[in-house]
Parts: C-alpha cells; sequence; structure tokens
C-alpha cells in the first residue's frame, strides 16, 4: 500500500514501529517512513501530535522522540486540574488503582485549568498521592485566561496562580491602559524564565474592562470561560428582521390552543421563560398534561448569524443576579419567551398519563398558545402547600391541585423505574439592587419545583423515544452508569468516616461486587439517610463518585433518572442541544431522509461543544457564587477580625479542609493551618461531617476563595461570640 493511502492511525502505528526501541528526531522519523508530498507531510504531523498528546512518545529537551514510559522516564503525563488554592493535581490510573499527583503552585509552570502536561520530580508518599512538578505543556485547553496591565509593558496575572507573565504583540499595547483586565490566549511553549517567572507568548483576545468598573469581577470570571455580553454586528443586523409579535401567516399548520388554561411557572426574577403547561383530567381518572415549550427554531433560522452565534455560546450562564444570554433579550426575553397575554408560537407535547402515572401515549405539534399567567415558585407553593391562593391565582388553582397530584403519581413512577433521588447542595446568593451580597441561601425543592421538574422530564423522555424509533439523528442527554470501584469507594469512606452504619455501607456493596445492583439499590440506600443530619453530605460523597450526564448522539440512556430514553427539549432559548432537537422534531415535516444524511456526521462534535460549554457554564456560575461569598466574608473581616463563625467540615484531602458555615458560606483550611492548629491545642481529630468553629484568616477576591482559621489559641482569645 502506498503511503497516500495510509490513514492517520496506520501512521501512528508506523511512528510506533519505528521508535520502539531506539529515539529518533522528527526528521528521522519522516525519512525512515519516507514521508514525501504536502498531504503526506500534514498526515504524519497530525499522526505524531497526536500521540504525543495521548501519552504515547515523548519528545526530549534535545529533540529526540522516544516511546513513553512512564518506569523508564520517572514522569508521568495527563490532564491537571488546578484549584482555588493555587495546587494542581492530576489523576493516573495503574492497574485499577487511582494515583493523585499533587504539584504545587511554585511548580505550575505556566501550567491552566485542563491543560494536558508532563510532570516530573516524582515523590510517592505512603498513601495514594505523590508530588510532582509541571515538566511542559502537552497542548492547552484552551489557552484563555485574564491578565491585568500595569501600563509599563508587564501583564499580571489576575486569577490564574504560579510565577508567570506573557509578552503580546506592541500594536496590541496601543489599545490598552494601566489597569485593564484583558482576556489572552496564551501559547504553551515558554520562551523564557525571568526572575522566577516563567514567560509566554500570548495574544489579546478581549478588553473585559478596567479593574474600577464596578462589575468588573464577574464579568472577569465570564470572559475567562467563554461568555461575553456583547453580541456580534451581524446579530445584531439580523435581530432588525425578528418581528415583535406573531403574524396570522405564522398560525399556518400550527394547532390554535390559545383558549386553553395555559400558564407558566418559574422564578420570581425569570424573563426567559420557554416552558408553559395545562392539564385535563378526565372522568376515569386519567391525565393529559400538556407541555407547550418556545418554538425558537421558527425564527432562527439554520447557519443564520443569531444560529452560529448560539452554536459558539452553547448555553446561557447564569451568575449570581446576572444573565449571559444564548440569545439577546429581543429573542430571549421577547418573541419567544412565553410571557402572559401574548400569542407565542410552541412546539407542544401531549401526553396520555394513567392513575398510576404511567405515560401510555403521546403526541408531538406545533402549536401557538397564550400565557393566561405568569406564576412564580413562592405563590404556587403557598397554594399547594398552604391552600392560601394569593390574587389572581383564582381561575388556576383547581388546576395547580390536580397538577400536584400528577406530580406525586409521576414521582414515585420514577422512582420505580429507578431515578435516584439525590441531595440538592446547591446556594443561592441573595444580591442587593447594588450588587452587594446579603445572604446565602440553600435551595430546596418545594412542591411547584418538583412538579415542573417532573413535567420537564416526562416531556423530555417523551421526545428521545420519539426520535429513538424513528431513527432520526438526534442529541440525547447521557448519564451513563457508575463505576462500580468509584461506588465501592465511596461507600467506604462513608463507613470509615462514620457516616453510615457499617451493615448498610456492607450490604450495597456486597450487592455491587456480586453483580445483583442498580439504581433502585443506591435510592434506597440514600433513603435511609434523608432524615440524618449529615445527608447532605452522604448524598454528596455518593454524587461525587457518579460520571456526569453528557450530550451524545447515540441513545444510551440516563442511570440517575432511570430512564431508557431521554434528551434535552423543555429549554431552547437557553440551552443549544434543545434547540438542535427541535430542528430535528417532525423532522418529514421538513426533511428529505437524503438532507438528514448529513447531520449524522455534525452531530459528535455539536454534543462535544455543548458539554464542554456546559461545563464552562456550570464553573463559572460557580466562581461566582465563590466571588459573592468571598466578597461577604471580606466585609465582615474588614467590620470584624475576631467573630467566630460555626460550620461543617464537607471535605478533606491531604491538601484541604472545606468547610460549610451555618450561614452556606463555604471556605478552606490549610494543610499548614490544621497542622499548626493542632500543634497549639486543637488535639481532636477532625473528620467529615463534623461541626467546627472558625476564624476568618484571609480573603482572595481574584481567586474567589475564604480561608479559615481553626488555630486554638487565636479561638481562645477570640471574643466569645459565634455567628450562627
Amino acid at each position: 500500500m502506498s503511503k497516500e493511502n495510509l490513514n492517520i492511525e496506520e501512521l501512528k502505528n508506523e511512528i510506533m514501529q519505528n521508535i520502539e526501541f531506539k529515539k529518533l528526531t522528527l526528521d528521522q522519523v519522516r525519512k525512515a517512513m519516507h514521508i514525501k508530498g504536502e498531504t503526506m507531510q500534514a498526515s504524519f504531523i497530525i499522526a505524531i501530535n497526536e500521540l504525543e498528546e495521548k501519552g504515547k512518545i515523548y519528545l526530549d529537551e534535545e529533540g529526540y522522540y522516544k516511546k513513553f514510559d512512564s518506569k523508564q522516564l520517572g514522569k508521568v503525563q495527563g490532564t491537571i486540574h488546578i484549584n482555588q488554592m493555587g495546587q494542581g493535581f492530576v489523576f493516573i490510573e495503574y492497574n485499577g488503582h487511582k494515583i493523585k499527583y499533587l504539584i504545587k503552585e511554585e511548580n505550575l509552570n505556566g501550567a491552566l485549568e485542563n491543560d494536558i502536561v508532563v510532570l516530573t520530580s516524582i515523590h510517592h508518599g505512603k498513601t495514594n498521592y505523590a508530588d510532582a512538578k509541571v515538566e511542559k505543556i502537552i497542548k492547552r485547553y484552551s489557552g484563555k485566561t485574564i491578565f491585568e496591565y500595569n501600563g509599563n509593558g508587564e501583564f499580571i496575572p489576575y486569577t490564574i496562580h504560579g510565577n508567570v507573565t506573557v509578552i503580546c504583540p506592541k500594536e496590541q499595547l496601543r489599545k490598552i491602559v494601566a489597569g485593564d483586565r484583558v482576556l489572552v490566549t496564551i501559547d504553551k511553549e515558554r520562551i523564557a524564565t525571568i526572575e522566577n517567572k516563567a514567560v509566554f507568548e500570548a495574544q489579546i483576545e478581549k478588553i473585559v474592562g478596567h479593574k474600577d468598573d464596578p462589575d468588573i469581577e464577574v464579568a472577569t470570571i465570564a470572559a475567562e470561560h467563554g461568555f461575553l455580553k456583547e453580541f456580534p454586528e451581524d446579530v445584531i443586523q439580523q435581530l432588525k428582521t425578528i418581528p415583535d409579535k406573531v403574524t396570522k401567516d405564522d398560525l399556518i399548520n400550527r394547532k390554535d390552543l390559545r383558549k386553553k388554561n395555559i400558564f407558566t411557572i418559574d422564578g420570581k426574577d425569570t424573563k426567559d421563560m420557554d416552558d408553559a403547561i395545562s392539564i385535563v383530567k378526565t372522568k376515569d381518572d386519567y391525565y393529559i398534561l400538556s407541555v407547550h415549550i418556545a418554538d425558537v427554531t421558527h425564527y432562527i433560522k439554520e447557519g443564520s448569524p443569531l444560529d452560529i452565534e448560539a452554536k459558539k455560546r452553547g448555553t446561557s450562564a447564569y451568575l449570581a443576579d446576572s444573565v449571559i444570554p444564548m440569545f439577546p433579550h429581543q429573542i430571549s426575553n421577547g418573541i419567544c419567551s412565553l410571557n402572559e397575554g401574548v400569542d407565542r408560537l410552541t412546539k407542544t407535547v401531549d401526553m396520555y398519563i394513567s392513575p398510576q402515572g404511567e405515560i401510555l401515549d403521546y403526541l408531538i405539534y406545533d402549536s401557538v398558545i397564550n400565557s393566561k399567567k405568569k406564576m412564580n415558585y413562592d405563590d404556587v407553593n403557598k397554594i399547594l402547600n398552604q391552600n392560601t391562593i394569593p390574587k389572581g391565582y383564582e381561575p388556576f388553582k383547581d388546576d395547580l391541585f390536580t397538577m400536584q397530584e400528577l406530580s406525586k403519581l409521576l414521582t414515585q413512577n420514577f422512582q420505580d423505574k429507578g431515578k435516584v433521588d439525590f441531595a440538592s447542595d446547591e446556594i443561592k446568593a441573595i444580591i442587593s439592587p447594588t450588587g452587594e451580597p446579603l445572604s446565602f441561601e440553600a435551595r430546596f425543592q418545594h412542591d411547584a419545583e418538583r412538579l415542573i421538574e417532573n413535567f420537564m422530564i416526562a416531556a423530555n423522555s417523551c421526545v428521545a423515544e420519539y426520535h429513538k424509533w424513528l431513527e432520526t439523528p438526534e442529541i440525547y442527554r447521557v448519564h451513563g452508569d457508575p463505576n462500580d470501584d468509584n461506588l465501592v469507594e465511596a461507600l467506604k469512606t462513608l463507613k470509615i468516616e462514620g457516616l453510615c452504619p457499617k451493615e448498610k455501607a456492607d450490604s450495597l456493596i456486597n450487592k455491587i461486587k456480586n453483580g445483583h445492583y442498580n439504581s433502585k439499590d443506591l435510592n434506597a440506600f440514600l433513603e435511609n439517610f434523608k432524615e440524618n443530619e449529615n445527608y447532605l453530605l452522604i448524598s454528596k460523597i455518593v454524587l461525587k463518585s457518579m460520571s456526569k450526564a453528557k450530550y451524545l448522539s447515540t441513545c444510551e440512556g440516563h442511570y440517575g433518572l432511570g430512564l431508557n430514553y431521554y434528551t434535552h427539549f423543555t429549554s431552547p432559548i437557553r440551552r443549544h442541544p434543545d434547540l438542535i432537537v427541535h430542528r430535528f422534531t417532525n423532522p418529514y415535516d421538513n426533511y428529505t431522509p437524503e438532507q438528514l444524511l448529513p447531520y449524522y456526521s455534525k452531530l459528535e462534535e455539536i454534543c462535544d461543544h455543548d458539554s464542554k460549554m456546559e461545563r464552562e457554564a456550570d464553573k463559572a456560575e460557580k466562581e461566582t457564587l465563590d466571588l459573592k461569598m468571598a466578597e461577604y466574608m471580606q466585609r465582615e473581616f474588614e467590620n470584624d477580625h475576631t467573630t467566630i463563625y460555626k460550620g461543617r467540615i464537607i471535605n478533606m484531602t491531604p491538601y484541604d479542609t472545606e468547610i460549610r458555615l451555618d450561614n452556606n458560606i463555604i471556605g478552606h483550611v490549610t494543610p499548614q493551618d490544621l497542622a499548626h492548629a493542632k500543634a497549639t491545642g486543637h488535639n481532636q481529630k477532625l473528620k467529615l461531617g463534623q461541626k467546627v468553629y472558625v476564624l476568618i484568616k484571609e480573603v482572595s477576591i481574584p481567586h474567589r476563595i475564604i480561608y479559615f482559621n481553626l488555630n486554638y489559641k487565636e479561638l481562645s482569645k477570640a471574643k466569645q461570640k459565634v455567628k450562627e
């Protein structure tokens, strides 16, 4: 076979054969393989780069490639994660055992979150932890991070850790002033080390704002994770062509539901309402539940600037009291939001449900609705739990009670199928009109919230089943079965830390090891602890052992929900996958089989990108919450250094002890401070779930972190006032 016909995998195999027993330079490998011509050269470079990224080959300082033998080289390669405290860690599995390599801040050498790195200078301890240094960066995850310009040609890292600086093109420096925060993309190759600082070349992607701007901290977080408030000019121009109300022509081939008793239930401040509901109960106690979802695809045509920008963003990001939307407000809060008293285009899922909560049949079609009421969770919960009817809700109370009745049936039905009911550890920041954090509340799911969740799960499941059986291209929401070893380790942790009785943990461990286990067993296990003061912690430890849900083009089921078919259909205003699912719903109305064919190859890339942007949005939302907590505690610290706070240990590792205060603020104790506390009289052995008393030691706004002090002597000297 000629070299021109070799694919990338075959080229990889031949490269590995050539360096199996000897080291070769790039040119020597090229000559040995007789690589010629531009096409072959390009494929060869792709192959050798992929081998390096996968940790199959290693390029040494002298420019020689060799097989990556970890034992022989004394190095490991993996993806680095960096916590708020500036410590990096890389997980590597050996023979089924996971080893965590810890990298101190001064040893990061310019590595950023999720970069692929080679570690060296490895020192193994007695546990499954080892200390190491970053030798080099193989591949940047994005390379994007924030620097602050000091006006003297120097860039100071704002959010990242380690001694790092960058050099940017001179023409870009003319556009910025001292104090500007800029989003840059850093190259992976270090070009110099000056005064212990690793120096990299970088390009300025965007001026985020000035350090004195009122909302600069939130804007910094958003930009670092790929969410920008401004929309491109071509999107602004397209908005001029989007109508602000439904026209007669829009109603063609749509079912008219405008006279139906349809309404929305959302948070009080929600402005992008993409789902509405209605219900009918038959004389023989069957239910017809209808979920109406904004038909965004009617206005956002494939390949248009709005569509391209939505694909790029992947999702809306909700950052404390602000939102960076996937679509401009004219779309998200306007023509596509199911606002009260106006006509809106929708896709409706009618579900025929038995008195036992079993979905027997469903119908999906295009519709037009006119929402009769914008309800909020607080008011609906007053009706459902206290039978108190707020003004304006009188015409809807009967429907709401019927919905509550059906929701309870669906809850039981979902649990019978294997839905795992994890506790929520979500925290909501209460923010003043000027952006100051006032307090932090644990989010609780009451009847109204659970009702909407159940109805959306039901609709999503029906749409997924519809596409699975039609065998049309589609995006599915997939949650894989947990890794048995990870779940067993989580159960062992609960047992060792005394968070659950030994016999209950051992009973589930035995089922897992004997292969007689499913999600119902896990749910039954968690049910034992719902009244336990450590239920939230127990649920969190188990949940961390699970894989994360993601988007795939294949229907592989959702373990956590206990469903064989699942997708995301109900939030097309704020999630890109839902937009794609809408496009393929009722596909034979819009596409021929030949037209659908190209989409099969596109979906994998879309799923990967949307899963990535979902993770970035989650990180941005968490970092914004951490920021508001840091701002709150900074204010507290400035007012009084001696206040003692009560909390509970929620995580312990050799490099961090994490504490959640009774006011829901989360902070950290460093290993050094923990050791110092023990040396100065705090001799009690600390464990997960334990109640502790702490002082604020330090607050870092750039890194969004609060450090607590457990020092016994300082606690003794402090004023005896405990903040609950």
